[in-house]
């Protein structure tokens, strides 16, 4: 119950962080697709149903990386900020690679229909400041 107090600020910050982070990867040559509600194109059916049923964009995103698993596994080795773990998120940022961590055990039949490919990275994004957020996925896709 304590930590409901701070839910709203905290939730508005890494809304805000994410944003940041969704921009940056949007317009990094490594980076093939960004799927976060933020980036969904005003005047579209998919923004008129965003509006409708969210007050916000949120702190979860996933970016498919130019490549393939190795690609991913060499961006996710990399990050010395953001941890590796398959939960949806707190205060830290955290990465995962949903094909080998969270649907590992899902058939390649529903992989593909849900689009969960082998360069599929999710992000869960915390409250740290977003320079240093974005400095690490900087860092991290440089290795790649």
């Amino acid at each position: 119950m304590r930590s409901l107090e701070t839910l709203k600020i905290r939730m508005e910050k890494q809304q805000g962080n994410a944003m940041h982070v969704a921009k940056f990867l949007a317009n990094h040559s490594k980076v093939e697709k960004v799927n976060y509600l933020g980036l969904i194109k005003k005047g579209t059916k998919e923004h008129a149903i965003y509006t409708k049923q969210y007050s916000g964009s949120g702190a979860m995103m996933s970016f498919e990386i130019k490549g393939g698993e190795k690609e991913a596994f060499a961006f996710l080795n990399h990050l010395k900020l953001i941890k590796l773990a398959v939960s949806l998120g707190s205060t830290e940022s955290l990465a995962e690679h949903p094909k080998t961590m969270t649907h590992a055990g899902v058939e390649e039949e529903h992989l593909k229909q849900f689009e969960i490919t082998d360069a599929l990275i999710r992000l869960s994004i915390g409250v740290e400041n977003h320079e240093d957020i974005v400095w690490d996925i900087e860092q991290a896709l440089e290795k790649v």
